[in-house]
């Protein structure tokens, strides 16, 4: 993989560069810890859903989350780990430097009887994570749950070396899929091939997991038939035919980290209605971009993306991205209003959306954004031109 050697992410290192990560996560877990006057925190890992903070348990283990619930129970230089299933668990924590790992089929009952056997007053929780089942167990137990998701997700807008390394080699993943699409792409093939293709091109890649949008129809100011990207359907049989445009949203996960690459494409001929939005489009992204960077405030930013589409006659319709880490859409989703500060190394993912009165869904196109000192960084293309394959 081209990113690999960039920034020396071999197969030898990459689990010694998240383990010193790692490391330094539970150490500054252990000062949220002390600095509430907290006796632990439990930190709740769930696999089917969950609000922005649903990477915390992977953020402090660097293990995915299997199988619904599992816990962090994390005590100042005591880690302890509670999963309902062995399988998947043992080795690969242990090898992160958690040596207590405790498997139950009652997971509640079992972070309780650890409660009880070294008692807690005072528990820092993420508490939109936190099951319902388990919060009142801590209620009758006379536990106080003290919310610490604040404190948490400041601790992870914060990006480490390893995790900006880790994003850049995700967006060279990206970039991978996008130019396997373009590939294949052509009048007669289904739309179903073209999400296995860019699922398995990323996969192979060395993707992890794989999040993808993806629809097709002929795209126009007058009668616009390129619908809203959606996810794969399987009983979604549509062929791709000439002139059609293909609009995609390309998301790759490597060693935990998300990217997202946005693109549209033509299909057999140009399509000039396209190639306006595209080049207005570009502009108002590019507009923004100078001002990715830390202390800036993503209110800010967003509005001022806003305004731009806005002078070029477009109307602004939301979400104009999101920040992409751990999580997919770490807390931003460009709301209306945001109270995130931009920080050295944030990943953005960036796709503002302009639409006329005469069309429900823009064209669709985007990228991500490192925030460094002289203003956003594109790690996931080289090129913004508009193809036709």
């Amino acid at each position: 993989m081209n990113g690999a050697n960039k920034i020396n992410f071999s197969a030898d290192n990459k689990d010694e560069a998240l383990l010193r990560d790692l490391k330094q996560r539970q150490s500054s877990l252990d000062k949220i810890i002390q600095s509430r006057g907290l006796d632990a925190a439990l930190i709740v890992g769930n696999s089917v859903t969950g609000p922005p903070m649903l990477g915390c348990f992977r953020y402090f283990t660097g293990h995915k989350v299997y199988f619904q619930y599992q816990a962090l129970i994390a005590r100042p230089g005591m880690p302890m780990t509670v999963f309902a299933n062995s399988v998947l668990h043992n080795k690969p924590l242990a090898a992160r430097g958690i040596s207590d790992i405790r498997i139950s089929r009652d997971m509640p009952g079992s972070v309780m009887s650890e409660f009880r056997e070294r008692p807690v007053k005072r528990l820092g929780v993420v508490l939109e994570m936190l099951p319902s089942l388990w919060y009142l167990e801590l209620v009758k137990a006379g536990i106080e749950a003290i919310d610490i998701s604040k404190e948490i997700f400041a601790l992870r807008s914060v990006r480490s070396e390893f995790e900006v390394g880790a994003s850049r080699v995700s967006a060279d993943i990206a970039d991978i899929g996008y130019r396997a699409v373009c590939g294949m792409a052509k009048p007669g093939v289904r739309l179903t091939d073209l999400y296995a293709e860019l699922d398995y091109s990323m996969k192979a890649a060395g993707a992890e997991e794989t999040f993808t949008l993806m629809s097709c129809g002929r795209f126009s100011f007058e009668d616009n038939k390129l619908p809203c990207i959606g996810p794969f359907i399987s009983s979604e049989d549509r062929i791709v035919e000439y002139g059609d445009c293909v609009a995609m949203e390309i998301t790759p996960r490597y060693m935990g980290y998300w990217t997202q690459m946005v693109r549209t494409i033509c299909v057999g001929e140009p399509n000039r209605d396209l190639e306006a939005a595209h080049r207005d489009l570009i502009k108002t992204q590019e507009a923004a971009v100078p001002l990715f960077k830390p202390g800036m405030e993503l209110e800010e930013v967003m509005a001022s993306m806003c305004r731009y589409g806005e002078d070029l006659g477009y109307i602004s319709r939301l979400p104009f991205g999101h920040v992409a880490s751990i999580d997919l859409d770490e807390g931003w989703q460009y709301a209306a209003e945001s109270d995130i500060v931009l920080k050295s190394g944030m990943a953005l993912v960036v796709h503002p959306t302009l639409v006329t009165p005469k069309i429900d869904y823009g064209i669709f196109w985007g990228d991500t954004y490192l925030v460094t000192e002289d203003g956003g960084e594109c790690i996931t293309s080289r090129t913004s031109e508009l193809l036709t394959v």
